[in-house]
């Protein structure tokens, strides 16, 4: 077992920067790069407080998701939480009556984050729906969906289980059956070569970006366990098909957006910037943060290439690239 493994013994507070791993002559080049891409969201913020899209609003029924994601990176990024742009965002937030799990889950992120005791009510809340609409079949956890139906998906599942993590270090009461069915539900679909599918049915292969987000929902599931030492077999097998790139090239994605932003919740969940198992190292951050201001665009923000499902909306993959980054080295 590494050290890294072990830490996780260790209680895991919501996300929060690292300087351990930081170069001080490194910062120097991402700060301006952080800054433009600060500059970026706040002058492409709405009037009414959101950087919501037409799509999302009107026919995906997810108005409010990429305003929260935005707020999450803000924060991560140093900007405080009484800035005027995430003021502005936090009242169109509130004002909103969501039904899906992905802007229930990072509503419930981006008020604990802006203000934990003040929204502690709305946290509850996001808490409790995502408890409710947890798909249980025969005692065992088979995930989140949309929730428009019943078939879960690990994207939505690791949302939801970050929601809850974040809920319950802000004070939500989150019932602790969840965490133990949360780590049996990745033990058990976990794929032979050691990572994760996006949906455990059909064909599809192993991909990157789940088994980073599956990573990271053991490794704060784990937390919970008073008996637990360690995320356990799964959490180890899956950091080497991850790191040995058996799930693909490392920092790949169908949305290069998601892949920044749970490396960085995983690297910072583990306290490292740095990923290791046995012999294999990556550093996540610098790796991230070189290929960030490689392609960061004159305006600040960071566009998805046309093969990403994020390439038509760089709020979100500028919100992510942000959270990667974090706030400014000490």
């Amino acid at each position: 077992m590494t050290a890294l493994i072990a830490s996780l013994a260790i209680a895991i507070a919501a996300p929060v920067p690292l300087d351990k791993g930081r170069d001080a002559e490194f910062e120097k080049k991402v700060a301006p790069a952080r800054e433009k891409a600060i500059k970026y969201l706040k002058d492409a913020q709405q009037p009414n407080g959101s950087w919501d899209v037409l799509l999302f609003k009107s026919l995906l029924e997810m108005d409010g998701g990429t305003t929260a994601l935005v707020v999450l990176g803000l924060i991560e990024a140093g900007v405080p939480a009484n800035d005027p742009a995430v003021a502005k965002a936090v009242e169109y937030l509130l004002a909103l009556k969501p039904s899906k799990t992905y802007v229930v889950s990072l509503r419930t992120q981006a008020l604990a984050r802006v203000d934990a005791t003040k929204y502690a009510k709305e946290i509850q809340a996001g808490a409790d729906w995502l408890l409710e609409k947890a798909i249980i079949r025969q005692g065992k956890l088979v995930g989140w969906s949309y929730p428009a139906t019943e078939v879960a998906d690990n994207s939505n599942t690791h949302f939801a289980v970050m929601a809850l993590h974040v809920a319950a270090q802000a004070g939500a009461k989150v019932d602790a059956d969840i965490w133990p069915k949360i780590r049996d539900f990745y033990a058990d679909t976990q794929h032979k070569d050691g990572g994760w599918k996006y949906i455990n049915v059909g064909d599809d292969k192993p991909s990157h970006s789940m088994t980073v987000a599956a990573l990271l929902s053991l490794a704060v599931a784990v937390k919970y366990d008073k008996k637990a030492t360690d995320p356990g077999p799964a959490f180890e097998k899956g950091m080497a098909a991850l790191l040995g790139e058996k799930v693909g090239k490392f920092g790949d994605g169908k949305s290069c957006a998601y892949s920044w932003m749970t490396t960085a919740e995983l690297g910072r969940a583990l306290g490292s910037t740095e990923f290791k198992s046995g012999k294999q190292v990556r550093a996540w951050y610098r790796e991230g943060a070189e290929k960030l201001l490689k392609e960061q665009q004159m305006d600040g923000s960071w566009q998805a290439s046309r093969a990403n499902l994020d390439s038509n909306y760089p709020a979100i993959t500028t919100a992510c690239g942000l959270y990667l980054l974090g706030r400014p080295l000490k």
